[in-house]
């Protein structure tokens, strides 16, 4: 499979790198060291038109599909892999508005999200569900013309944040029909009930704010649910599928910034008067790293022409998240080793990628999940 890209490909790529190398790479150390969201930079992010790059140009997108969002996700982690989980986790409520919302869904929210005019979270996990998404216990009661939505969620990326306008919740409206009694909802910021707790510390993803959501009884319209009464289980499957794909990216991007610094540093560093690259032990994991990184490009685009094309994908996001994700931890080791003591220290930035790379074998379904999917293509 050819890697090259077409015209509108890397004309994003090029204006994603103008921004990275003049906006993100300069500044973004700060806010990172501090576990600070960077709002500055993600008005100057948005104002460029990237977070619209999947989506239909009629609701103000660009139309490069989930092609185009991967290429978003790689360039973005190359510098700072939490600014490319600010990019994926605003990215996943507007995939399912735009899979499966009406027009006037997409136009009231799709539409502002694609332009730039605030970002967007996800409720979907909740305290006691962890991988297990269909065991949803947020209620969401119909009350005339409207839904009443109590519960909570956690892990809820971009919340909380000046920039956050919606989230989309998956709550259950048909508690008796199990796993296709749940529906998705849009709840706007600043509807009565809604409320954010406070982000905690993370090991990786440090600039993106991660909190629990409390819906309290919070009355929304019927038109905010999103495409059909007890489809939400099938609509976040979807949604979690794609979400892979722009997580393997993100592992991507992180994988070559290690190669990167482990290159730049290892050039330049003598052990025993005997240049550190004169040393297999060091040199073959990183060729086997490159290799991976290569493996890893090739299956990213093959699940994104998958999900653009709207072929079954999901197995091939399974193995493309698994790959990409595991093989992004073992390039951030090896690079850590060769600075060796000075790995760990947090002036150089190699020290904080193993924690950036292991939160993303838990995001979107964890490794285990994915051999789990993975493993059942034996038995059938």
């Amino acid at each position: 499979m050819l890697l090259d890209l077409n015209e509108d490909e890397s004309m994003l790529r090029n204006g994603l790198q103008q921004f990275a190398e003049g906006s993100l790479r300069p500044k973004i150390k700060g806010f990172a060291d501090q576990h600070k969201f960077p709002t500055e930079l993600m008005k100057e992010f948005l104002a460029l038109g990237f977070m619209g790059t999947a989506y239909d140009p009629n609701f103000g997108g660009s139309g490069l599909g989930t092609r185009g969002a991967a290429i978003v996700a790689e360039q973005l982690a190359r510098i700072e892999p939490g600014f490319a989980a600010i990019y994926l986790c605003s990215s996943a409520p507007m995939t399912t508005i735009a899979r499966y919302g009406s027009d006037e869904i997409k136009k009231k929210w799709l539409e502002p999200l694609c332009r730039g005019e605030m970002i967007a979270s996800f409720g979907v996990t909740e305290p006691s569900g962890g991988s297990d998404v269909a065991s949803v216990k947020m209620r969401a009661v119909e009350d005339g013309d409207s839904f009443v939505l109590s519960g909570s969620k956690v892990f809820s990326t971009n919340a909380g944040t000046p920039l956050h306008g919606v989230t989309t919740f998956v709550a259950v409206t048909d508690p008796d029909l199990g796993p296709r009694g749940l529906s998705t909802f849009v709840v706007p910021v600043g509807t009565p009930g809604f409320t954010v707790g406070k982000p905690g510390r993370k090991i990786g993803w440090r600039i993106a704010d991660s909190v629990e959501l409390f819906l309290d009884s919070c009355r929304i319209p019927k038109a905010n649910m999103i495409g059909n009464r007890g489809d939400g289980l099938k609509q976040i499957l979807t949604t979690l599928s794609i979400g892979r794909i722009l997580v393997a990216a993100t592992a991507l991007g992180l994988a070559r910034k290690a190669v990167g610094l482990a290159k730049s540093y290892g050039g330049g560093r003598q052990v025993g008067g005997v240049p550190v690259f004169n040393h297999q032990g060091l040199t073959f994991p990183l060729a086997d790293s490159l290799t991976n990184i290569h493996a890893a490009e090739l299956m990213i685009r093959n699940a994104s022409c998958l999900a653009d094309a709207d072929r079954p994908f999901r197995l091939e996001t399974c193995m493309t998240k698994l790959f990409a994700t595991e093989m992004a931890g073992q390039a951030a080791d090896i690079a850590l080793q060769v600075h060796g003591g000075y790995g760990a220290f947090e002036e150089y930035d190699v020290s904080s990628l193993l924690g950036e790379a292991r939160v993303l074998r838990i995001l979107e379904g964890t490794s285990e999940i994915q051999r789990l999917v993975i493993a059942r293509e034996l038995t059938t």
